[in-house]
Formats: C-alpha cells, sequence, structure tokens
C-alpha cells in the first residue's frame, strides 16, 4: 500500500506539469455595430434601432431611431356597461401620438466581459429631434330612432362638448383619421444602463434601461411659432403637457450584429 503511495506521488509531478497551459483567446475589436430591437416604456411601446461606431475600447458613439406610442399619464381606458359587446376607448383622448426619434449618442463601457463570458456594463447618453404624430381619435357615437326608438352608431371624430360616456358606444377603426394626422416638433434626451450577454462575440443580446424625456416647448412662442412652442394635444378635457417623461427598457434579442 505504502509503495502504491509513492508511485502516485512520484508520477503527479509529471501530469501536472505536462497539461498544456490554459490558451486565451484574442479579443476581437469589432469596428461597427447595429441592433434592433423592441422598445416599452412606462407610457408606450414601440420600435428601435441603431448604428454604433467602435471608438476604442472604451467609447462608442451611435445614431438611434425609434418609433414608438406616447400617451398622457392620466389616460384611462373605459367601457360603456350598457353593451356586451362595445370596444373600450380612452375617454377625454382627442388625439393618439406616436414620436419619431432621431438621435446621436455616447456610450461608455463601465465593465467589458471577462475572457471566459459575462455581462458587459455600459453607461448610455442619447440627444436628439422628436417628431409627435398626432392621429385624430373616432369613436362610433349612439343615436336613437325617432320612429323605431332603436339605437344605431355613427362614427364621428371626437368632440368633447357633444360626446360623453352615455352617448359613446365605443372606439372606431384605429385606421380612422391617419389622413389627418398633424406634426409637432420637439427635442428628447435619454441615460441609462445597457447590459450585454451574447456569448457570441460578434452577436449583441442585451438590455437598456434608464429614462427618456421628450419636450415640445423649445424657446419663445414669438420666435418660434406655435409648431415648436404648445403642449401636445393629446387629451381634450385633461391639462396636457409640454414634457413627457418616461422610464424604458430596449431589449435587443434577435438582430444585433458586430463587424
Amino acid at each position: 500500500m505504502k509503495k502504491t503511495y509513492f508511485m502516485l506521488l512520484f508520477f503527479i509531478p509529471y501530469f501536472v506539469f505536462s497539461q498544456e497551459p490554459l490558451k486565451r483567446t484574442k479579443k476581437i475589436l469589432y469596428k461597427h455595430e447595429r441592433n434592433f430591437g423592441v422598445n416599452v416604456h412606462s407610457l408606450g411601446w414601440g420600435v428601435h434601432g441603431r448604428r454604433v461606431w467602435n471608438e476604442n475600447v472604451k467609447w462608442q458613439h451611435f445614431l438611434e431611431l425609434d418609433i414608438v406610442s406616447m400617451k398622457h399619464p392620466k389616460q384611462v381606458k373605459t367601457i360603456n356597461t350598457f353593451f356586451s359587446d362595445s370596444k373600450g376607448y380612452d375617454y377625454g383622448k382627442q388625439n393618439s401620438t406616436f414620436l419619431l426619434r432621431s438621435g446621436f449618442g455616447k456610450q461608455l463601457i463601465l465593465f467589458d466581459k471577462p475572457d471566459f463570458g459575462g455581462i458587459m456594463v455600459s453607461a448610455v447618453g442619447v440627444v436628439g429631434v422628436s417628431l409627435a404624430f398626432l392621429k385624430p381619435v373616432y369613436l362610433e357615437i349612439l343615436y336613437a330612432d325617432d320612429i323605431t326608438n332603436e339605437f344605431y352608431v355613427e362614427t364621428e371624430k371626437y368632440n368633447p362638448v357633444e360626446h360623453s360616456p352615455y352617448n359613446i358606444y365605443g372606439r372606431a377603426s384605429y385606421f380612422k383619421g391617419f389622413d389627418e394626422m398633424q406634426l409637432q416638433v420637439g427635442s428628447y434626451l435619454k441615460a441609462g444602463f445597457s447590459f450585454e450577454f451574447s456569448k457570441k462575440d460578434d452577436v449583441i443580446r442585451s438590455i437598456e434601461a434608464g429614462v427618456s424625456l421628450d419636450a415640445f416647448k423649445i424657446g419663445n412662442n414669438d420666435i418660434v411659432g406655435d409648431a415648436l412652442g404648445k403642449e401636445l394635444p393629446v387629451m381634450a378635457i385633461t391639462k396636457n403637457k409640454k414634457t413627457f417623461l418616461s422610464f424604458y427598457i430596449n431589449m435587443n434579442f434577435f438582430f444585433g450584429k458586430k463587424w
């Protein structure tokens, strides 16, 4: 038995030193990136995309494009309870709002991935132009036939003076009113943190979380005119806002690429 232990002790150094050293893969510094994904925020949702240029191992700059819906914080969905098949609508909502954002951003890599994989953490900041597209809301309005006393509905643009919860049957077709869309110009800011966790160096899988601020009050109305200096007319019976602060999450799981 003692001979066996002695033989093992004799050969252990041989096995240890004969092992090949650990191979450390060299990381490639990719110059370009692109990613597309879903944007979910506290006042709506949409899609986003970025085209990224790597300046060095720490800094990146990018151009981004967002298309998101934006609702008023006081919007509340309701339904006409007198009819079982009525469609829900937001009472007092005058316009459906969509934002087209185009901006320039910088990204600072705070913690890079270790050689064995992991998560890369970055700080992100963006500034840009925010275009608000306002589509009038159309509703189905109840009327009573004077002869038969039966109800029928007419599709009409929402009017806070004539329409109330008592004669609103429900929302009309979502596509009604696109030909009456109006545009309002503003700006936006974003600040957040990105967490990139793809197992492949040339593929992007990431989640970004932060805050965004869209503002539609730029300068003095007398100088820039009404198009750049008034509240977004989202609601008809509630005070409208010039700024929209929201918390957002960008999810990039399928279309990210580095080269």
